[in-house]
């Protein structure tokens, strides 16, 4: 086999993932148009965010913890979205309350307070769908603009933490601070 032609198969195959990507991202948030509750929409973003993370310490992971706080809705969709699914061959698991082993905390109609005030581990990517949750500490936010839904990410808390977050996510992000 002639190894230019593997190499641009395998561009054209990242090629073909990164818009497939994007355009997953461009989901409608009119329910009646897309037949989706806005809770479904949120913990397939939740699911999808999770696959452009990338730990520190991921060699040593054996789950991926989402953390699912006040929307008892998207905690009982993203665990039927993620039954029999796996992040890079790691088990998931989605829990209802925050534990040390959080990976990935969503939280939910909060207090301003309440989010502050709980200690969040630099491995814990921390999600919401607050407004200006991201003021607040908060890593990423899931935003409405034109009635679709958008992943807000702060770059300043994000590098804080003990992960990476994917070039993909971050290209068809809002992205703040440098």
């Amino acid at each position: 086999m002639n190894s230019k032609w593997l190499k641009y198969r395998i561009k054209l195959g990242f090629t073909k993932l990164s818009l497939a990507t994007i355009a997953m991202f461009i989901v409608p948030l009119n329910t009646s148009a897309a037949s989706f509750k806005p809770y479904e929409v949120k913990a397939v973003y939740l699911f999808r965010i999770a696959n452009f993370i990338r730990w520190n310490d991921e060699s040593t992971m054996n789950t991926v913890n989402f953390c699912v706080i006040g929307d008892e809705k998207v905690s009982k969709a993203l665990t039927s979205i993620t039954q029999g699914k796996s992040i890079r061959s790691l088990a998931i698991q989605v829990h209802q309350l925050v534990t040390p082993k959080c990976d990935i905390t969503y939280l939910s109609d909060l207090d301003n307070d309440e989010f502050s005030r709980k200690a969040h581990s630099p491995h814990t990517v921390t999600i919401s769908d607050i407004p200006n949750f991201t003021d607040m500490g908060g890593v990423i936010e899931l935003t409405h603009i034109d009635n679709k839904l958008k992943p807000k990410i702060n770059l300043v808390n994000a590098r804080r933490g003990e992960y990476v977050i994917g070039s993909n996510l971050l290209r068809i992000a809002i992205v703040e601070g440098q």
